[in-house]
């Protein structure tokens, strides 16, 4: 008997360490997935300033799905879109058929299927995510500090790509250029807020909660306002808005009326082409839009184009006008732009896959992203991933990390109401 209890005590042992085994190596691909998704190094960017550390991950994608054998009704959206991508093309005009193209869709969509499974074994936590988010938002910052270190000593550039010496303190810190910076310090702040609301169990609280967390906040601001972007203040505005309570009107209307007066009596370019572009884009005229501000105009000029192109009632409407259609008309809109150049977010989708495509692609996105009263996760969902399209590394970061949110606001969910 004791030969027996002996043998059953090994064996619990060898199983428990198995298991803790297994545990941290799901929580270190988590880890990986977020990280190669949040930054972008320069000594990896190869060209078209894609990120070949990200593709590496993204190759092994499916072999985590073999690994972690599991299905969820978000692999039915994915696999349908994967395969909506593929035959578009090819039913409707095979010339146009670029592998190549496709496939890299399909890495993305086999990195989030991973990403799921890995997520629904349980082992990483809403406080690891949090923590997570932190150190990203700390990298962001150390980086950009280091950057504008060595310009102003004049010392070659930290980690720098896409730089313009004649604006010496547009800094991309951590990504391929400044705006993206932007925005992904603005997501990954505002989702280490909202889980930083799921591990307190309560509204954040500036008064309660932001000391605290206050070298995040000093991260958060400096990479924001010091990085010489014109989105950065947009998604400043953004982010505020997520401390809108009657309580806070007060302060916050305060906050926004020294800020008025410091812009209306200094020389802020970045500000002043937000509120040119601004401005512009409510006219609807691509033209006015490229005027206020040409680096914006990339972005949103494309979308007033393919809006007014876009169909569904025919057989390119539905399957779209093949691979690089719109690269052979879109560079005409917008002067001093490469031959090849491209964009127009979902519209490109539209335009190029056709309309099954895009809702497909359109109702994954939504139902992965949203969350039930978090209305700012619509807008950030509007700004980071409607926007851009498909194969882009900030759209699937936006994704993975409000789907992340919304998987432990279920969770807590779940919980409340079991308790209650």
């Amino acid at each position: 008997m004791a030969f027996n209890s002996r043998n059953e005590i090994c064996l619990a042992f060898k199983k428990t360490n198995k298991q803790l085994s297994r545990k941290k190596i799901t929580i270190f691909l988590i880890y990986t997935i977020i990280i190669v998704l949040a930054i972008a190094p320069a000594f990896v960017l190869g060209d078209g300033n894609r990120n070949l550390l990200l593709i590496g991950v993204m190759g092994a994608s499916p072999i985590l799905i073999l690994a972690y054998r599991a299905f969820f009704k978000f692999d039915v959206w994915l696999i349908l879109l994967m395969v909506s991508l593929a035959l578009a093309p090819l039913l409707n005009h095979p010339e146009s058929m670029r592998w190549s193209t496709v496939l890299y869709s399909w890495m993305f969509c086999f990195a989030f299927m991973a990403y799921n499974r890995l997520l629904h074994k349980n082992a990483f936590t809403v406080n690891q995510f949090s923590k997570l988010l932190k150190y990203l938002l700390m990298a962001y910052f150390i980086t950009l500090v280091v950057q504008q270190v060595c310009v102003l000593v004049g010392l070659p550039i930290f980690n720098i790509s896409n730089y313009d010496p004649a604006e010496p303190w547009k800094l991309n810190s951590l990504s391929a250029e400044p705006s993206h910076s932007a925005r992904i310090v603005a997501l990954l702040f505002y989702c280490f807020l909202s889980s930083k609301e799921i591990v307190l169990n309560r509204s954040y609280s500036l008064k309660l909660d932001a000391k605290k967390d206050q070298w995040v906040w000093i991260a958060f601001l400096w990479t924001m306002l010091t990085m010489g972007s014109a989105t950065a203040f947009l998604f400043l505005v953004i982010v505020g808005l997520k401390f809108i309570e009657r309580k806070n009107i007060i302060p916050l209307l305060g906050m926004f009326l020294i800020a008025v007066l410091i812009i209306a009596n200094t020389e802020i370019t970045a500000i002043e082409r937000a509120i040119d572009t601004a401005t512009a884009v409510l006219t609807l005229d691509p033209k006015a839009v490229i005027a206020a501000d040409h680096s914006a105009s990339s972005r949103i000029v494309p979308m007033m184009v393919l809006v007014s192109m876009v169909e569904i009632f025919s057989l390119n409407g539905l399957l779209g006008h093949g691979i690089d259609s719109v690269s052979g008309f879109l560079h005409m809109y917008l002067p001093g732009t490469r031959d090849d150049f491209t964009g127009g977010g979902f519209f490109f989708i539209w335009y190029e896959y056709g309309f099954i495509s895009f809702i497909l692609f359109l109702v994954f996105t939504l139902k992965s992203s949203l969350t039930k009263g978090n209305y700012l996760n619509l807008l950030f969902w509007f700004l980071l991933v409607f926007m851009y399209g498909i194969n882009s590394q900030m759209v699937w970061l936006c994704i993975i990390v409000l789907f992340t949110f919304s998987y432990y606001k279920k969770q807590q969910s779940n919980i409340l109401h079991h308790s209650n």
